[in-house]
């Protein structure tokens, strides 16, 4: 297994946007209009082919949870 690469911590102003982002209160409307909003048809067929994808890779419910558990892992230890 290939070695990662370090990565660097994010600036303070990547933070700071993050953040504003992060804690950004949406309107009643500003939800609807975006849980509301269809679908394309590029999205829709992304998802479909990342579900086929995965589920071929990993066949089996044990496989998908070793999985997303490593891949979890890798995550955390890049995390600052």
């Amino acid at each position: 297994m290939k070695k990662p690469l370090p990565v660097a911590p994010p600036s303070a102003e990547a933070l700071a946007r993050v953040r504003q982002i992060a804690e950004r209160q949406l309107s009643a409307q500003e939800l609807d209009a975006y849980v509301l909003a269809p679908m394309s048809e590029a999205e829709r067929q992304e998802i479909l082919d990342s579900v086929s994808w995965f589920t071929r890779r990993y066949p089996t419910a044990g496989e998908r949870l070793a999985a997303a558990r490593l891949a979890y892992k890798r995550w955390a230890k890049g995390m600052p």
